[in-house]
């Protein structure tokens, strides 16, 4: 009879849980439906406040704690390619500045009009009329100045590149568990391996609004992947009563991209815009060593192994941008200070609940400074480029189902981060020119690298 009057009081507990907290269940999918082998008495799991729980006896979830991670990681994947795409928008913004319309010469790195390097030059003075006496002069003809008339528009012309990347990024973080769960030291570490390739087509329209200022505006397309590994873990400093959990995870973003850009400069004034959108296929699998706490009498503390799959989409909508200022430091360096934004719109299909994740945004700052300087190697000019940048993502909002004060332990808001990248341009001549890059960035548990090379082509 004790034992039917138990069965009777957790099923109720359990209908209550199910009417009341619908949201937690949707992460059904990170718990087994039923308890662990020799738990007389303990009816089925469900997910509630960050545990697989029956109201009775429960265990930590490292998955639920994995999966809350892996919402903030596919906004950094998509950060990872949002950053290969405006490497190449700025690359082909900077050959187009390169390259001088007619009628100009570059000036310490800056397109001029020709008729405008000696206009303060001295005024060639006719010495026939110098000479003559001043009672001639009031007769001679009198020289005026042709006006100054706006640059005519050069017709446009178009200019396609290509590029490919890889990508590596490790990311680790420490925290402790929350309420009964306090006990618990809790790890987790990623890993993401990715690439991509990236093309895309333009026009440019020169002498626009100031002599030998220049817009660009294209469209992009791609494929980009991903592959993330995420590890989590649950120590235990009172073992025998709440036993040490172990989960992990792997997931695969893949999918193609396609957006819009444009860039303007003027003299040493840039800018660069673009949107992206990418249309991932978002496939999971896990595996959670889950530890069920103690439960007196008659149920001592439990493992159980529990694994899931699953898939669903993700859309994920970026518009980044910089502004730059390039100021000469000599005839063939210069120095360029930047600053630019990142925003990233999350969109999931359905099924993704059930993982607990969920729509989110997030929002980066970024600023620094690029150095550069040109030299000629084999009669082929070659533009070197070292940058410098601090990041942050300043603002970072869902991404997963708030269901349980489960601490976000690879979250990367607020959190100050540095970046270096080196590039190599080489112009090959005949509007054909081709780029290689090295990026490495790095703060509080953070390890990221990526390369990438491309060429551009405008005729």
């Amino acid at each position: 009879m004790d034992q039917l009057r138990a069965w009777v009081l957790t099923t109720a507990v359990i209908a209550a849980g199910l009417v009341l907290a619908n949201p937690a269940h949707a992460q059904k999918a990170l718990c087994p439906a039923t308890a662990p082998a020799g738990a007389p008495g303990q009816p089925g799991i469900f997910f509630q406040g960050g545990e697989c729980t029956n109201g009775t006896t429960g265990a930590y979830s490292n998955a639920a704690l994995a999966s809350q991670s892996l919402g903030e990681l596919s906004q950094s994947s998509t950060q990872d390619a949002t950053r290969a795409t405006m490497a190449s928008v700025s690359e082909r913004r900077v050959s187009e500045q390169q390259s001088c319309p007619a009628g100009s010469i570059r000036v310490n790195g800056v397109c001029t009009p020709a008729s405008e390097i000696s206009r303060f030059a001295a005024e060639p003075q006719d010495t026939a009329l110098a000479a003559a006496p001043d009672s001639l002069l009031a007769f001679a003809p009198r020289v005026t100045k042709a006006p100054v008339l706006r640059p005519v528009p050069d017709a446009p012309h178009m200019g396609v590149w290509a590029q490919a990347y890889g990508n590596y990024e490790r990311l680790t973080g420490r925290g402790t568990g929350f309420g009964e769960f306090s006990i618990l030291a809790l790890n987790v570490e990623s890993t993401t391996r990715g690439g991509g390739v990236l093309g895309g087509a333009d026009y440019t329209f020169r002498n626009l609004g100031a002599a030998g200022d220049g817009l660009i505006v294209g469209a992009l397309a791609g494929y980009e992947e991903s592959h993330l590994s995420l590890v989590s873990s649950s120590t235990s400093s009172v073992p025998t009563n709440k036993p040490n959990g172990l989960s992990t995870m792997k997931a695969q973003l893949s999918g193609p991209a396609a957006g819009v850009y444009a860039s303007y400069f003027n003299g040493g004034f840039s800018t660069d815009l673009a949107f992206k959108a990418e249309f991932y296929n978002l496939d999971l699998v896990f595996t959670d060593f889950l530890g069920f706490h103690a439960v007196p009498p008659g149920f001592p503390p439990t493992n159980a192994v529990f694994s899931g799959a699953g898939t669903t989409q993700l859309n994920n909508y970026t518009t980044a941008g910089n502004v730059n200022y390039r100021i000469p430091t000599g005839i063939t360096t210069w120095i360029e200070p930047t600053g630019g934004f990142q925003y990233i719109v999350s969109r999931y299909a359905s099924g993704a609940e059930a993982f607990g994740l969920a729509d989110g945004t997030l929002f980066r700052l970024q600023a620094g400074a690029r150095f550069g300087w040109e030299n000629i190697w084999n009669g082929v000019r070659i533009t070197t480029v070292a940058t410098g940048l601090l990041y942050d993502d300043v603002v970072v909002t869902g991404g997963q189902l708030v269901t349980a004060p489960n601490p976000l332990i690879l979250s990367t808001q607020g959190k100050l981060r540095g970046e270096g990248i080196f590039t190599l341009n080489v112009h090959h001549g005949n509007g054909i020119s081709s780029f290689a890059q090295a990026d490495l960035r790095g703060g509080e548990g953070l390890f990221g690298a990526t390369g990438k090379v491309g060429a551009r082509m405008t005729w």
